[in-house]
């Protein structure tokens, strides 16, 4: 279920059942010719889209406006760069607004950069100055002192930030280090065909979309229905023992 489409009753329900909320999370960037800008959010989003049809969770709106940098290209090719700073704080307020309400597991998830580029970091800092502020609120002085927490308190693990590609699913073959090529195409063209065009890849072509190692041109729905699944079910398989 998507979050901006829960009715009252039914958020209370998700909360109440402890149900896990998703929040998706990327950027604007050019990802060659051949392929939509937001191609980073929107298969996060697939993806938890996919997970909630197989548990109960929640999926909230996207992160759209992450820091890209303009690694790639620059703005007149369709990235828009933003203030890690900005962007860390937007993301704390919203956060923290998910906290507030009662959600004890809030998953983000990511996929530009992976866990160690400057979105995810921003995330993560967000999400670690949430937990130890609201313990502090909540808890008042020294939360964290003589009285050892419950085995099932589960405080610092409230907010998480995942990337779209887990540990079980690179097991199965599934590459995240892949900008515009071969398994992000294979991916989008699975999720989305009408967002690909793969007669856009000329002899001018990008080196990252044509590189022997990922070329964007081999990319296939086949091969990435067999990436979906093997995402899916780790992601799936993880938010089970939460």
């Amino acid at each position: 279920m998507r979050l901006q489409n829960a009715l009252p009753h039914q958020l209370e329900q998700a909360i109440n059942e402890k149900w896990p909320l998703l929040v998706p999370t990327g950027c604007i960037e050019y990802h060659g010719p051949q392929q939509a800008l937001g191609l980073d959010t929107i298969l996060v989003e697939e993806l938890l889209i996919r997970v909630a049809k197989r548990i109960q969770c929640l999926v909230a709106p996207p992160f759209w406006y992450g820091p890209a940098s303009y690694a790639v290209s620059g703005p007149k090719q369709g990235s828009i760069n933003v203030s890690t700073e900005r962007f860390g704080r937007h993301v704390k307020d919203v956060l923290s607004s998910f906290w507030d309400a009662g959600f004890l597991r809030i998953i983000v998830g990511v996929h530009h950069q992976g866990l160690d580029g400057p979105e995810s970091l921003a995330i993560r800092q967000a999400a670690a100055e949430i937990i130890f502020e609201r313990s502090h609120t909540e808890r008042g002085d020294a939360w964290w002192g003589e009285a050892p927490l419950a085995e099932d308190d589960g405080v610092f693990e409230r907010i998480q930030v995942w990337p779209s590609v887990l540990p079980q699913a690179a097991e199965q073959g599934v590459v995240m280090a892949d900008h515009a090529g071969f398994y992000e195409t294979s991916l989008l063209m699975a999720a989305h065909p009408e967002l690909v065009d793969l007669s856009r890849i000329g002899a001018d072509a990008p080196w990252y979309t044509i590189s022997p190692a990922s070329d964007a041109r081999k990319a296939s729905i086949e091969v990435g229905e067999k990436m979906w699944a093997a995402m899916v079910a780790a992601w799936v398989n993880k938010l089970s023992i939460l």
